[in-house]
């Protein structure tokens, strides 16, 4: 095991870390630190997720604000109850910027972090909860509440590590890893039913779920779109219509896979307002998403129509 301490800097370089792992033949990452810099911890988790690494965090130690965002970049997340602390990003404007240039630095900042966080393969929702509290109103989390966002994705067969004993490299703690034993069925079905109810969150987060679960170039709607439109014919989309909500029949999904990629299709019921005009439209659409399966799965063809 390694321990990463301290607070990350701005521009915190991460090759540092890389020749720690390689030096030590660690395999797993622990954190004792109060956060810091949020763009530099992103670098750090996915510094970890490319070198296969996984993380462990326990209460002895700290691992609270920035510092939860590198612990999601472990391939396999194992953490102790009240051992991770969330609140809401802090993003500091730039001198100088004007009120709208900082308020779209923040916006720009949020939906950055957010698509962090479903790159890593945990539940959006988890930001939806730090959003609630402030950066001196730390939240720690429950071992249920990390579970059910996906901020762990595995269980200790045993006690957690004794933190004196860390100098030490013990095996990488056990990694059951459910999704990888999956069927690709089952992998693309969660996907897209993932995808098409988050449609209902607000614009930044269900902006960020859509940059993360499309490939660059896609087949939207019979014509080859690069990843750039399709967020902006996302955003007029929610823009147009700030409330909606989308429930998929389940009885109704069809998939097939060959290899690694799969076709999901089938139908969901919509509804969705407009307060500022008074307006509400609702519905039955038929969809179907073609999906490259992976480490992290991608929509590389979608199309679909709306029933009544």
């Amino acid at each position: 095991m390694l321990v990463v301490s301290g607070e990350f800097g701005a521009n915190e370089p991460v090759n540092a870390l890389g020749n720690a792992v390689a030096s030590s033949g660690a395999r797993v990452i622990v954190f004792n630190s109060p956060g810091g810099n949020v763009g530099s911890a992103i670098r750090l988790g996915r510094m970890i997720r490319a070198a296969g690494l996984d993380t462990l965090q326990v209460r002895q130690l700290q691992c609270a604000s920035a510092c939860s965002l590198a612990f999601l970049g472990g391939v396999h997340r194992i953490a102790e109850p009240g051992s991770i602390g969330i609140h809401r990003p802090f993003l500091k404007p730039a001198d100088g910027m004007s009120n709208e240039e900082a308020d779209a630095r923040v916006q720009l900042g949020t939906a950055a972090v957010l698509a962090y966080v479903v790159e890593m393969g945990v539940d959006p929702k988890l930001m939806e909860l730090a959003s609630s509290y402030g950066k001196h109103d730390i939240r720690y989390l429950s071992a249920s509440e990390m579970a059910d966002l996906r901020v762990t994705n595995a269980e200790a067969s045993q006690s957690p590590a004794d933190t004196s004993q860390m100098s030490a490299r013990p095996n990488p703690a056990p990694s059951p890893a459910p999704d990888a034993t999956q069927q690709p069925e089952s992998v693309a079905v969660a996907f897209v039913k993932d995808l098409i109810e988050h449609h209902g969150d607000n614009d930044d987060f269900a902006l960020a779920q859509a940059q993360a679960s499309y490939a660059p170039t896609v087949d939207y709607y019979g014509k080859l779109t690069n990843l750039s439109s399709i967020i902006q014919d996302k955003r007029n989309y929610y823009q147009r219509w700030p409330e909606r909500g989308y429930s998929v029949r389940n009885d109704s999904i069809m998939v097939t896979c060959v290899d690694d990629r799969c076709i999901v299709s089938g139908v969901y019921d919509w509804v969705v307002r407009s307060p500022s005009i008074h307006k509400q439209e609702k519905g039955v659409a038929n969809f179907s998403y073609t999906i490259s399966i992976g480490p992290y799965p991608k929509i590389i063809a979608e199309t679909g129509s709306v029933q009544r």
